[in-house]
């Protein structure tokens, strides 16, 4: 069976299953990198939340890893169009819009992958497949949120955890102030220094509630309870984009029999 578009291009199903299948293989590609990208994010958070990164190394790495998820973003949407996706390109026996361009006839006995010209005008038709790639998309996205929510939820447990030691030194000095008291300092003196302390003290406080976890302090316990729930949902998100990657993979299976 030969599949032609109004452009000329021929397509037998031979073809179009060799197409698929590279095609499935290079999102594959694709989302090894996107691991490879995501480990190297994860492993500069830990070491800017260790101290042994300055802020700016941080954000530069940050900066890079974003612009590595754009790219390959940009390159699996679009072999999900070539796949005929949800924002799928022009499918075979579609009349081509005037913008649209030239695709190269190829013979039917020689299968080449995708390029970039053609992905722009001819969909395999093959939504099914198409749909794994954004089943695993959307999970990708799934996880990078988890994983910046966790992260932030990270950075906002040691802020509070920084602002509680302080508030537990100045208290500390507080009582050293007050056990003074006997070696015949003035009273009043002891008095104003005890209220100036406590005064920071309660400052010091409020000022953490406000800037930590949108005023709302939280004990040890409860921050590791939230994150200990972020940590099972992102294991949960994992795993399911790695059942999906099995389904591409047996996907490929069955089209190469």
């Amino acid at each position: 069976m030969v599949s032609t578009s109004s452009t000329g291009f021929q397509l037998d199903e031979d073809t179009r299953k060799e197409q698929i299948v590279a095609s499935l293989r290079g999102f594959l590609k694709h989302q090894t990198e996107r691991v490879s990208l995501y480990k190297e994010f994860n492993d500069a958070f830990k070491e800017y939340s260790a101290k042994r990164m300055t802020p700016e190394e941080y954000t530069t790495i940050c900066s890079i890893v974003t612009e590595g998820f754009v790219e390959l973003s940009i390159e699996i949407l679009a072999l999900e169009a070539h796949l005929g996706g949800p924002n799928h390109a022009i499918p075979i026996n579609a009349p081509a819009p005037a913008t649209a361009e030239t695709v190269v006839e190829t013979t039917t006995d020689a299968a080449p992958g995708p390029t970039p010209s053609s992905r722009q005008s001819v969909s395999l038709n093959s939504p099914e497949h198409a749909q794994l790639i954004r089943e695993v998309q959307l999970l990708e996205k799934q996880k990078l949120a988890l994983t910046v929510q966790g992260q932030k939820w990270v950075l906002e447990m040691e802020a509070q955890q920084a602002q509680d030691q302080k508030d537990r030194e100045a208290e500390e000095q507080a009582d050293r102030v007050m056990s003074k008291e006997d070696t015949g300092m003035d009273r009043d003196t002891l008095n104003h220094g005890s209220e100036v302390l406590a005064t920071a003290v309660q400052d010091s406080s409020r000022q953490a509630s406000s800037q930590v976890n949108g005023g709302l302090k939280l004990s040890v316990e409860e921050w590791q309870v939230k994150l200990e729930e972020n940590r099972a949902s992102l294991n949960q998100t994992i795993e399911d984009i790695n059942d999906k990657l099995a389904d591409i993979q047996e996907a490929i299976a069955v089209l190469v029999l």
